[in-house]
């Protein structure tokens, strides 16, 4: 994968914004900046239009989605972060010891939107280690912005989660 080829992909499947994944990596964010800067925050090339997106993993394995505003809000999340991660300059989605209310502390102070990844997976998702995002997010809850099922989620399921 690399972005010439999801920017050639994408509009063949009829997506016109992608999200880049793994924007905290230097190799791939060395790959992003090569890209058409729309502005501060997006990027464009082949017609497609990319926001900056990771997924890390905490300290209790759940996976968490971020998309941030801006590359500047990228790099200081990751000044933030990177001394509580060992991989996080050779791995697309590092594992940061840190709790989810730690993570979104950091994403709300460099506007980025935070929320738990493929929520019901078994082995990495936010109901996997905990009973609410209450439970993973603590009094950061409100600041939540999204939770990403994934492609396997049952959405009716999803439904009967009051929270």
């Amino acid at each position: 994968m690399t972005i010439k080829n999801i920017s050639l992909e994408a509009p063949r499947k009829g997506i016109d914004v992608m999200a880049t994944g793994d924007c905290l990596h230097n190799i791939w964010m060395n790959e992003i900046k090569e890209c058409n800067i729309i502005d501060d925050g997006t990027f464009e090339l082949n017609g497609t239009r990319f926001i900056l997106s990771t997924e890390v993993e905490d300290k209790h394995r759940v996976h968490h989605l971020l998309f941030f505003p801006c590359f500047s809000a990228v790099e200081y999340f990751k000044q933030k972060v990177s001394f509580k991660s060992k991989n996080i300059d050779n791995d697309g989605r590092p594992n940061i010891n840190m709790g989810g209310d730690e993570l979104a502390e950091f994403a709300k102070d460099v506007d980025a939107l935070i929320g738990p990844a493929h929520a019901f997976t078994p082995w990495t998702a936010l109901y996997a280690y905990n009973n609410s995002l209450e439970e993973c997010y603590k009094d950061r809850t409100d600041y939540i912005s999204f939770v990403e099922l994934g492609l396997s989620a049952d959405s009716d399921f999803a439904d009967k989660i009051q929270e």
